[in-house]
């Protein structure tokens, strides 16, 4: 759940203002509630942080709010840059009135004007008791032009006063923000002192006064901070680099990069790497480099972190993502068997997970489909961001897409107000895992094949395209092939879907690893239990058509009742045959079907499993000659066979490619057998 900023400002004007300025820098990341005085404003504060925009005004509150247990902030606030043009043009010695409506804020502002390099004209502060100010033919106000006395020719409005870097930096500090969000926070608010820094170049054409003026900001950072412009000359080199690289800020601003910094693979990461961040010994202390880059005036700006810190910080991001449930819980050697077909299956995803393509993940139910994505997650590039995964066979049309794709406010009847984040956005830099995706409908999968061709999403009842870099998951029990030709799944999706395509051995065709998989269910459940032979032979023989759930089911079951720290072979018999009387009863108990018909289905479908439990599909011809009990012709097998895969219960293929059972036929032919007394002659 995010955490909640609540902004208390003197007027509207100036809520909507720096309302707009922290929504733009840290919206993303936090929730925003704002109030002015001149408003109306709660008795009862409720939020992590509470923001006044001036010192006056927390004086004016501090005694009329209840703020809770809020951690106060008194906000310092700058000039926008937008309006240091204008201010520039004032000839060199004007008197200058400076209007406010508090004579500490006066003050502030005439020092922030300063700090900016306005420093070519003479300031008067305004004083609301005092009527004139001799020689005084120009104004500037942040707002507040209608306290200007009526004889001044000429007022210039610069605006509300926005928060500067060090109560950006206070704010990002209380609400404790994970590297990743820091640096993008850092990137915004950077854009407008590079912007500022052209501008003062430009007016005054005195690169060291820029300098400056950006160093007395960086410098309250901890980090160590580099700026690198086009041409490769640095422009900021903040305090903590000149202690870092033993070396005066004056010899390294306006050089280019590589006359300063002897280290090439230094040089070589922030001027052409496509690496976001890298590890590099400075002076004998490790640091990870952090690089990213302002497209508007194509700068890069690095940041240098120690290692400890960024470990820490790394450290409070993975919990963070475990606490929302945006982490991959499992590796490869939570996948437990050593059968080959599931050796051969891991070693396929581990070459996979190395990849950056989308993965189609195809098996029964039960056979651990999202352990293999939280697998496949943990082992590929993107292990530190994010995983999500959504059931889409568990939701309805409409809510499943605003789940993935987000919605704007009032976008629908219900939404909420400032909309929300969809798990596309949310899992941005790391993977989603779409479980079921062979049951959305026609119109989502629209929108899905959207987002892996263009990398970019747009919200429900929104118009702004948001790009995107996630990596997708895809998997499904169901036959996607089959569903492609019934029409109910788009081909391009498909083939977009199956880049690279997993399919999980059920656990059937990997009898082996049975015993393996009760041992580990008996460790995680710390009670061991003996496992008489006769009743491990009859969980081994059982089909197992929910395969691995099925089994851990059964055992925890088993481990729950059973006497004297023993299961012994009644012990499962009666547990399996409660499971057989509880399946649905098919075409027995639902159709009219006549009794020669289903013996015949169950004597086919138990000839192709027979076929496919060897790892082949089965010919017509094979089922001719192999088949018990009723001699058919290869005719007659082909319309028994188009009638099985009608309803699902096969799936027939040309040439060698053959025939084989479904997951569906086999729970038909399991129930055929549990009512083999109804059928037989």
């Amino acid at each position: 759940m995010k955490k909640k900023l609540v902004l208390i400002t003197g007027s509207k004007q100036t809520r909507i203002i720096l309302h707009n300025q922290l929504k733009e820098l840290l919206g993303d990341y936090i929730f925003i509630e704002c109030f002015a005085i001149d408003e109306e404003l709660p008795r009862k504060i409720d939020g992590d942080v509470v923001l006044y925009s001036s010192e006056s005004i927390y004086h004016e509150m501090k005694n009329r709010l209840d703020v809770q247990h809020a951690h106060e902030i008194v906000g310092n606030r700058t000039i926008h840059h937008k309006h240091i043009n204008e201010l520039l043009k004032i000839p060199a010695h004007t008197k200058v009135l400076i209007v406010n409506d508090d004579d500490k804020e006066t003050l502030k502002l005439i020092e922030s004007l300063y700090q900016v390099g306005i420093n070519h004209v003479q300031f008067i502060p305004f004083k609301k008791q005092k009527t004139y100010y001799e020689g005084v033919e120009i104004a500037v106000s942040p707002g507040e032009v209608h306290l200007c006395p009526p004889y001044v020719k000429h007022v210039i409005d610069i605006g509300v006063r926005l928060f500067d870097m060090a109560t950006i930096f206070e704010l990002i500090k209380s609400f404790g923000f994970n590297q990743s969000n820091h640096s993008i926070i850092w990137d915004r608010y950077l854009r407008n002192i590079i912007v500022l820094q052209k501008k003062l170049i430009e007016a005054e054409g005195k690169m060291k006064e820029l300098h400056l003026h950006v160093k007395s900001i960086v410098n309250v950072v901890e980090d160590g901070i580099l700026a690198v412009d086009f041409n490769r000359k640095i422009t900021l080199f903040n305090k903590r680099l000149e202690s870092l690289f033993q070396l005066a800020s004056s010899d390294a601003i306006d050089h280019e990069i590589q006359s300063v910094i002897s280290n090439k693979g230094l040089v070589e990461f922030i001027i052409s790497s496509d690496e976001k961040s890298q590890y590099f010994n400075i002076n004998g202390y490790e640091m990870v480099i952090y690089k990213s880059m302002i497209e508007k005036s194509n700068t890069t700006v690095a940041t240098f972190k120690s290692v400890n810190q960024a470990v820490e910080i790394e450290g409070k991001a993975q919990s963070e993502l475990r606490k929302n449930g945006f982490s991959a819980k499992y590796n490869y050697q939570d996948i437990i068997g050593e059968h080959p077909a599931l050796l051969k299956t891991i070693e396929i995803s581990r070459k996979m997970a190395a990849t950056e393509y989308p993965i189609l993940i195809q098996g029964e139910t039960g056979t651990g489909k999202e352990l293999f994505a939280q697998a496949i997650h943990n082992h590929s590039t993107r292990k530190n961001g994010p995983f999500l995964a959504v059931n889409c066979s568990a939701m309805t049309d409409t809510l499943l897409e605003s789940e993935l794709f987000g919605y704007e406010e009032a976008s629908f009847t219900g939404a909420q107000k400032g909309g929300k984040k969809g798990l596309f956005e949310s899992a941005d830099k790391g993977t989603i895992f779409l479980d079921e995706i062979g049951d959305i409908s026609p119109r989502l999968q629209t929108q899905l094949l959207r987002v892996l061709q263009e990398k970019e999403i747009r919200r429900v009842g929104g118009t702004r395209v948001i790009p995107i870099n996630v990596r997708i998951i895809a998997a499904t029990h169901n036959n996607l092939l089959h569903k492609m030709k019934e029409g109910l799944f788009r081909e391009d999706l498909y083939y977009r879907l199956h880049v690279l395509s997993l399919t999980i051995p059920p656990l059937r065709y990997r009898r082996t690893d049975i015993p393996l998989l009760i041992h580990h269910f008996m460790s995680k459940s710390k009670t061991w239990t003996h496992i008489h032979p006769e009743a491990m032979k009859l969980l081994i023989e059982h089909e197992w058509l929910g395969n691995i759930r099925e089994l851990k089911g059964v055992i925890e079951y088993l481990l729950t009742v059973c006497d004297d720290n023993e299961v012994k072979a009644k012990d499962v018999e009666y547990r399996l045959s409660s499971q057989k009387e509880n399946h649905s009863l098919y075409e027995v108990e639902n159709e009219s079907v006549d009794l020669i018909e289903l013996q015949e289905n169950r004597a086919l479908l138990e000839t192709i499993k027979q076929c496919n439990d060897t790892g082949k599909a089965a010919s017509r011809k094979w089922i001719t000659q192999h088949l018990k009990g009723f001699t058919l012709t290869e005719q007659q097998v082909r319309n028994r066979l188009d009638v099985l895969e009608e309803k699902e219960y096969i799936i027939k293929r040309r040439g060698r490619a053959g025939t084989k059972i479904t997951e569906k036929g086999l729970h038909y032919l399991y129930h055929l057998k549990t009512k083999q007394h109804l059928i037989n002659p």
